[in-house]
């Protein structure tokens, strides 16, 4: 699943890029007219819908940004043994792929 959500955003990291090349294909949301100074927003999108969308995903991701963080703190009561590596290598990899949610 980590090695499958980790290509999906390497993807689209990589397709979102802003190059502006032939093999891009941007549609712009203003619309103006050549006997008119004033442009149209023809988006679909409302302030109201980018905040909402913007507090559901920071609370949620901001959640499992912290508990990865947590596993890797509190990795010291294992010690050095295999349960501590695993919970050590899974916190990391949770606040990783968090992150690369949050950039991309």
């Amino acid at each position: 699943v980590l090695a499958t959500q980790a290509m999906c955003f390497g993807f689209f990291i990589d397709e979102a890029s802003l190059e502006f090349g032939d093999d891009r294909i941007w549609r712009y949301s203003f619309l103006c007219p050549r006997n008119n100074l004033d442009c149209r927003n023809n988006s679909d999108v409302t302030a109201l819908g980018v905040v909402f969308f913007a507090l559901f995903a920071l609370i949620y991701l901001v959640v499992d940004m912290l508990n990865g963080l947590k596993l890797v703190w509190g990795v010291s009561k294992y010690g050095c043994s295999i349960r501590g590596f695993q919970i050590f290598i899974g916190g990391c990899f949770l606040f990783t792929i968090t992150v690369l949610a949050l950039y991309a």
